[in-house]
């Protein structure tokens, strides 16, 4: 029952997300006229909270609990997104204002993640993470597909502020669905990792230095932050490559992100056998080396005569199918080696890197397409995808200790 709540809120959030970032854009360009320099701080605005404020939003969610974050988060998106309805239907929505609007759902988002990450483990228990993750992996990307759908439909029927009740509805139900879960006092024993006596001054600053130097834990950060990296870069040039270089329809280039999330979907499915039978590093190397490999099919598109539309497709599967079982793959790797009561400040932490890099690696790959071509940024995208390798080389053999090997208080 507890699973399959986090399911159903999962579904919640995953549609009010790709409605609200589907339909922000749109409402910039077509109702606002925003030019390409503010919709890109359009863009990148959400991702700053975790350049600029992460130890607050970390201390904020283990200050207040996982629970209580998550509320907030939730109520601050559904708020939000209310209030851009209003404007909307009243005509008063300017672009400055909808940069606001975008900063709050931002730490809205901050919020609801750091806080999300920090429950998981402490209702299901330390040593089902992965498995919890691997669920919400498939669930996520069945809605990445479903949710776009329903935003187009609502839009050839209704106005965008019509579209944006999607988002309102869906953040409702991820909230209330929340809501009931069981505390984690109710959850059952404590983890071992958790269960320290009061903590020692260097237990309770988990920052980006410690999150890196702690073996594993920072050979998987670094991998995880240079695949967000590659993936950014890369999502900035395929469109372009597709559209001018190759001269593709737009309704083809459309179905590349269906392609992205039928794969993330199938690398939900298929990651429990690398998760089980290789060691935690080994298994994400496998993974990350197979998305530098797929990241080459999209520019080897340009080698072939025909069937290009079908490489890049087949590469968009691959390099999302290899990164999800990437992504899973240590998944439970910050709930066994950081005590329960400093998961916020850890995750936050994590995700300056993980997630900070996405609006840096944006913007660099537009200079790259600027200044050269967008099959270079391809090139380089896949170049950083194979130094994502390089640390998990280092601890191909390690795996993180279990429960039962969780010493206190680490």
């Amino acid at each position: 029952m507890t699973m399959r709540r986090i399911l159903i809120a999962t579904v919640g959030e995953s549609t009010g997300d790709d409605a609200v970032r589907t339909l922000l854009p749109l409402i910039a360009v077509t109702i606002l006229g925003v030019g390409g320099g503010l919709l890109g701080l359009l863009n990148a605005l959400p991702f700053l909270w975790y350049l600029c404020a992460h130890r607050q939003i970390g201390a904020s969610v283990d200050a207040l609990g996982h629970r209580r974050a998550i509320m907030l988060g939730n109520g601050l998106r559904i708020l939000t997104v209310g209030a851009l309805i209003l404007l909307l239907a009243v005509g008063h929505l300017s672009a400055p204002v909808l940069l606001v609007v975008a900063a709050l759902l931002g730490l809205g988002d901050a919020l609801f993640t750091t806080g999300h990450s920090a429950m998981v483990p402490a209702i299901v228990g330390r040593e089902r993470t992965a498995d919890c993750y691997q669920r919400i992996e498939a669930v996520s990307a069945i809605a990445r597909v479903s949710g776009p759908a329903a935003v187009s439909a609502l839009l050839r029927v209704a106005a965008p502020a019509a579209a944006l009740a999607l988002g309102v509805v869906a953040y409702l139900l991820s909230l209330s669905t929340l809501a009931t879960l069981p505390r984690p006092e109710a959850a059952g024993p404590a983890p071992a990792a958790a269960s320290a006596s009061a903590p020692t001054p260097e237990l309770t600053e988990w920052t980006v230095r410690r999150v890196l130097t702690t073996r594993g834990l920072g050979h998987l950060t670094l991998a995880t932050t240079l695949l967000n990296a590659a993936a950014m870069i890369s999502g900035t040039a395929l469109v372009l490559f597709a559209l001018e270089t190759l001269g593709l329809p737009p309704a083809m280039v459309a179905l590349f992100a269906a392609a992205g999330a039928l794969g993330a979907l199938l690398g939900a499915a298929g990651s429990r056998p690398l998760r089980t039978h290789l060691p935690t590093g080994a298994a994400k190397l496998l993974a990350t080396t197979g998305v530098a490999l797929s990241s080459l099919l999209a520019p080897a598109a340009l080698l072939v005569p025909t069937g290009q539309s079908v490489l890049i497709g087949v590469g968009e599967l691959m390099v999302a199918l290899c990164a999800t079982i990437s992504m899973i793959i240590g998944s439970d790797v910050p709930a066994r080696l950081v005590p329960q009561s400093h998961l916020g400040r850890a995750f936050a932490a994590i995700r300056l890197l993980t997630i900070g890099v996405m609006p840096l690696a944006s913007v660099l790959g537009g200079l790259i397409i600027a200044a050269t071509s967008p099959l270079a940024a391809l090139l380089v995208a896949a170049g950083v995808a194979a130094l994502a390798c390089l640390p998990l080389a280092r601890v191909r053999h390690w795996s993180p200790p279990g429960p039962a090997d969780a010493a206190p208080g680490t």
